[in-house]
């Protein structure tokens, strides 16, 4: 009896841990990503005034382009299941260093992507063609 009950709670702790890290799968293959601007150093305290704040856009790993603007359209070519990610890029004004965020990914739940997601691209299979009557 005791087996029995713990193998239920096992089987219910997975299945409530399976739903806690969901992720949502869109089959396309393009999307527009966006996101809110980057304002504030990780200690709270503002930008400086002159530093230039972009957004360094990955596909997997790859970094694939940069954008100071706040969306990115990503297009898939392969078939295969991607995440997104963009990383903050600031040019400190005054010296010149470029400093780097974490990348945020797609398939990270968090504050920062309150709905994970990934993308799964299949490519399109022709439709029967000749279509007559036997």
């Amino acid at each position: 009896m005791k087996k029995r009950f713990f193998y239920i709670a096992f089987v219910f702790l997975l299945s409530t841990l399976s739903l806690s890290i969901a992720q949502e799968v869109h089959y396309t293959n393009q999307i527009t990503i966006v996101w809110d601007p980057v304002i504030q150093l990780t200690d709270g305290s503002p930008i400086s005034a002159g530093d230039v704040i972009a957004y360094e856009i990955f596909k997997g790993d790859e970094l694939i382009g940069e954008t100071a603007e706040l969306q990115y359209t990503v297009t898939f070519d392969q078939e295969g299941e991607y995440r997104v990610g963009v990383r903050t890029k600031r040019q400190v004004a005054s010296t010149g260093d470029i400093i780097y965020s974490e990348i945020n990914y797609s398939d990270q739940n968090g504050d920062s992507t309150p709905d994970p997601f990934v993308v799964r691209f299949i490519k399109p299979v022709q439709m029967a063609k000749n279509l007559r009557l036997q």
